[in-house]
Formats: structure tokens, sequence, C-alpha cells
């Protein structure tokens, strides 16, 4: 009879284990899905850990066909329509700013969508991850952080660029690099912008030890 009663009671302690991981099992669900709403489809493994859920959920999910994994700790709902390569791409490598033609593009100042994007990093940064990924600008880390900001992509998300100022600089000195027509299109679309900040596009200029050259050119388009 006691072995009868151990025995029952190790099967109602199963049931009851088991009924406690399928609840579990479907609040971490619920809370996956909630964060790709709020992440408009995406999310990352970093989310899912901070929260304490296991990383088994999004490599279920995988496998049932309800999440891609676009790169390395990033997935994408394809019921959404937010594919988003660049925001994709600087969750994966936060140390990349976007820089020079995608920093145009972002900024409206070309209508040209880059080929290959470009970003900058610090000197020192080990960019062999990404080297065959995007174009890669090394800098002093004094100029590093110069003119970084927040900007939105096509899709809504928001990445790491450098401001107008910065990037109209960045074209300055890597001018004999720039095509002259998208180089010309820029500066004529930067003076016509309301948001356009000479003052700090001289600072960064006399930064840069550039400042000449910016007058110049500055000179030159005030009297077309």
């Amino acid at each position: 009879m006691k072995i009868l009663n151990m025995q029952i009671l190790v099967f109602v302690r199963c049931l009851k284990y088991n009924k406690a991981q399928k609840e579990v099992v479907v609040v971490n669900k619920y809370k996956i899905r909630e964060m790709i709403k709020q992440n408009k489809g995406i999310i990352t493994a970093k989310e899912v850990s901070d929260n304490k859920i296991d990383s088994w959920y999004l490599t279920n999910l995988v496998q049932k066909g309800e999440l891609e994994r676009v790169t390395r700790g990033v997935y994408f709902d394809p019921n959404f329509d937010n594919y988003d390569e660049l925001y994709f791409f600087q969750l994966q490598n936060k140390a990349c700013i976007y820089s020079y033609q995608t920093a145009l593009y972002l900024h409206r100042l070309t209508d040209r969508l880059p080929f290959s994007n470009e970003v900058t990093v610090k000197q020192g940064y080990n960019a062999w991850r990404i080297k065959n990924l995007v174009i890669i600008h090394q800098v002093k880390k004094e100029w590093y952080e110069l003119g970084k900001c927040e900007i939105e992509t096509d899709m809504g998300n928001i990445v790491f660029a450098y401001n107008m100022e910065r990037t109209i600089c960045d074209l300055v000195r890597d001018r004999k690099n720039q095509d002259p027509e998208i180089f010309s299109k820029a500066w004529n679309l930067y003076i016509k912008k309301d948001s356009k900040d000479i003052w700090k596009l001289r600072k960064y200029a006399k930064d840069f030890g550039i400042a000449k050259k910016i007058e110049e050119i500055l000179e030159v388009i005030v009297y077309e």
C-alpha cells in the first residue's frame, strides 16, 4: 500500500510540474510576442535574456517559421512590414556610426541609395567581421563622437549617424574620393535646409583643420 501511495504521489507531482511548465511556456511566448509587437516585428536575443527568458524560445519560433534570424542575435517576424537592414546591422554592431553617403541619404542630402553603406569607427576597432558588409572609415578617438546623432531610417527605426554638419565636413575632408555631382548637390540641399547650423559647421571645420576649405565653398555657394 505504501508503494502504491508513493507512486500516486509521484504521479500527481509530475502532473503539477508539467502543468506549471506549460504555464511558463505560455507566459514566456506571450512576453516575446509583446516585445516583438512593441519593436514593430524585431526582437534580439539580448532583450529576451534581459527578461530572463531562455533563448530556446527564439530557436523554437525560427524552427516553426514564425521568426527569421536575420543576423547573429537579431530576429524578425515576417508578418511585419519593417524589414530594416540599417537597423539590423547597427543592433549587431553598436560601435558603427553611419557616415558619408549613408548619412547623406538619411539626412535627405542625396536621393541616391548607397550601393554599400558607410560607417565610421574608432581607430583600433577590430572590423574583420564587417569588412565585407560595409565601407569602414576609422577616425581618431577624439573625433569619433563629434556630431553623433539619432535619426530615423525609412522604416521608422532609430539609428546612430553623424549630423549634417559632421557629414559635410567628412565629405570635404575626403573630397578627392567623392562623386562631384553628389558632393555639389549635398551642399546645395544643405544650404536650403532650415535646420542647418552654419556655426556648428564652422566649429567642426576648425576641429578638423579644414576651416579655410569650408569658407571657400560657402563663399562660392552664397554668390552662385
